[in-house]
């Protein structure tokens, strides 16, 4: 594969630069809540950034019978959850979240939705703990719904290392015209997510997980292991999360047999076609089929039917050592332009994030691309993307990449999306770079981030990182969710080289994946990986109010000698480059890396020796974020 490689990532320096750090100052320490601290003090977590030797997470067993009726736009079913109490606590209640509830017209959301999208929420016909029949009646003492939220007063005391069974009937309309993430796209084409009761996380933090879903905020969910059998009319066909048990019951022969092709293929094979669609050739002769799917450890389940769209998919060996291979799947109508690449654009996705960056096999069987129609945006689940259609090919290569990537996070890493949203959609807006460069070399992903963060930096509703997710409903929540934490990695990665920020990554994963880190462990493992406290890049980046920006306080020239004086004006730093412009039309380059300001009141001076007429001097470049480019020229008058 040709790497694509960010010729500015090499923090090399000019040989005729003399570099002069001025004054100094030190940032040794990052504040740590006191929720968080008692975890780390309490051994649960650990200052070097690994789980201790006390950590522990709840887990549940599901059990769904679910159907889907397309001609009314409603899912129903039942289940048997098996709650498992690793906790220390005892536990008098449990949280059952009814996502769908937030379609209700007064509903508590984050924005306005359309009027027609409008439901009755999730109807509950019965909920049994053990062998208690609960009253769920608006007055109950026992059951309350709040929002999204079921609060469950349990009637008995779940003590530490104990389970109970949950038993549930349930259903709902699915909105139509599409949803919040999911929805009726209309021609039977649905994507299925946040769809059944699940209980909450009950975490070492914060307790019982009592934010309501409002729409911004999305995943926080423990792992857990599925048994779904899913019921659609015969002619439609379901992709979920984990393995389908029974695809010689429910598809015709030559599409088990193109199916098992796929997963040896690293070409692609047409598994469906619309010719296959007309001419009845794909699932079983049934008035209705049963769906068998099974996923072990993961945090969530959805799926996805249609009867028309069509199934592309190829593989691709993701372990040498082993041999294992990912199939990737694109799902939807040949109609759309970029669908005849989505198979190979996947695999070329699982390629790059199980060598190159994070440089971590791919932890499941397959990552499954639904296209849903709209013009664009995606909503991830584990193994299951729910996409649009955008128009230009590098934003279409971006999106598809980008919600392949929530893969590792928020899913395989357990990330808590609602509080730390930073924590995964940085990473999933960092990732796509190199392979968008690759493919579509003259768009400049890096180049179009950088911008959008530039836009809002340092502005009055630009938050923190730190800043809990569900509380940052400014209009640029999204560069502190997105733009800001993308950028950070950039500039971490040219600060430690890409060996070692891949080193300390791929740690990071190894430590923390089926479990819940926080952003101090993040942090902290970082710190242990790279055998230095990083605290003074960590706090400008993530946890303070501010922006970046560089500005030429003065340059002198005296004989052979230029001297620029460069100002780190804003508080958040980056690396430094420096181009010196000559009137015979040569250029020179000098690079530091952002550790230059670790030490330094904001000021570092370059000594640059030649004989030649300098022209202009230019401060940075189009990767480097720079709220104000303003003071980043200076012209020889």
């Amino acid at each position: 594969m040709k790497k694509v490689r960010d010729k500015l990532f090499f923090l090399t320096l000019s040989f005729f630069a003399i570099i002069q750090v001025v004054a100094a100052q030190n940032k040794s320490e990052i504040y740590i809540p006191k929720n968080v601290k008692a975890s780390y003090e309490a051994g649960i977590r650990g200052y070097d950034g690994s789980p201790g030797a006390k950590y522990w997470q709840n887990h549940s067993d599901y059990k769904i019978n679910v159907e889907v009726f397309p001609d009314s736009s409603k899912v129903g079913g039942d289940e048997v959850i098996i709650y498992h109490n690793d906790s220390p606590d005892s536990l008098s209640r449990i949280v059952i979240r009814l996502y769908q509830d937030i379609m209700t017209r007064d509903a508590l959301r984050d924005f306005p939705i359309n009027f027609g999208m409008f439901t009755d929420g999730v109807k509950i016909d019965y909920l049994i703990i053990n062998s208690d029949t609960l009253d769920i009646s608006p007055k109950s003492k026992t059951v309350r719904r709040n929002s999204t939220n079921m609060i469950v007063r349990l009637p008995e005391k779940l003590a530490p290392g104990q389970s109970l069974e949950v038993r549930t009937k349930w259903s709902f309309k699915i909105p139509e015209n599409g949803g919040i993430r999911m929805g009726n796209y209309g021609d039977g084409d649905f994507f299925i997510a946040y769809w059944y009761p699940q209980i909450a996380v009950f975490d070492d933090i914060d307790g019982w997980d009592m934010v309501r879903y409002q729409g911004m905020v999305e995943f926080y969910n423990d792992f857990s292991n599925f048994d779904v059998n899913i019921t659609v009319p015969g002619k439609y066909t379901v992709w979920a999360t984990g393995e389908l048990q029974n695809a010689r019951e429910v598809y015709k022969p030559a599409i088990v047999e193109r199916y098992r092709q796929a997963q040896n293929s690293d070409s692609t094979v047409h598994i469906i076609t619309a010719a296959d669609r007309k001419n009845n050739n794909v699932t079983a002769d049934n008035e209705k089929n049963v769906w068998h799917f099974t996923a072990k450890n993961v945090t969530d389940f959805s799926f996805a039917i249609s009867k028309h769209y069509s199934w592309d998919a190829a593989s691709i060996e993701v372990d040498k050592s082993t041999g294992r291979r990912v199939l990737t799947e694109a799902v939807g109508s040949e109609d759309y332009k970029f669908f005849k690449d989505a198979a190979q654009i996947a695999r070329k996705t699982i390629e790059y994030m199980s060598f190159e960056l994070p440089g971590y096999p791919y932890p499941y069987s397959h990552t499954t691309t639904f296209f849903n129609k709209k013009r664009g945006g995606g909503m991830e689940t584990p193994m299951m993307a729910n996409d649009g259609q955008p128009t230009i090919r590098p934003r279409f290569i971006g999106l598809v990449f980008h919600e392949i990537a929530h893969t590792y996070f928020p899913f395989f890493m357990g990330i808590n999306e609602r509080k730390y949203a930073w924590m995964d959609e940085g990473w999933a807006s960092f990732f796509p770079q190199e392979t968008v460069d690759e493919l579509v070399p003259e768009y400049d992903y890096l180049a179009g981030n950088v911008r959008s963060y530039e836009y809002a930096a340092g502005m009055e509703t630009e938050l923190p990182p730190i800043v809990v997710s569900y509380s940052n409903k400014t209009r640029y929540m999204r560069i502190a969710f997105y733009n800001r934490p993308a950028n950070a990695y950039r500039e971490l990665m040219h600060l430690l080289g890409r060996d070692l920020f891949r080193k300390a990554l791929r740690e990071y994963i190894t430590r923390w994946n089926g479990k819940h880190p926080l952003p101090y462990d993040f942090f902290f493992t970082f710190n242990d990986v790279a055998g230095e406290d990083l605290s003074w890049f960590w706090k400008p980046w993530f946890m303070e109010f501010g922006y970046p920006d560089l500005g030429i306080k003065n340059v002198e020239i005296n004989g052979n000698t230029i001297e620029a004086a460069i100002e780190k004006i804003g508080n958040v730093p980056t690396r430094v480059e420096v181009t010196f412009e000559f009137t015979d039309g040569t250029k020179d380059v000098t690079q530091l890396s952002a550790r230059t300001w670790k030490n330094s009141s904001g000021v570092v001076r370059i000594k640059y020796q030649t004989k030649k007429k300098l022209k202009k001097i230019i401060l940075g470049n189009k990767h480097i974020p720079d709220a104000n480019r303003s003071n980043n020229v200076y012209i020889v008058k």
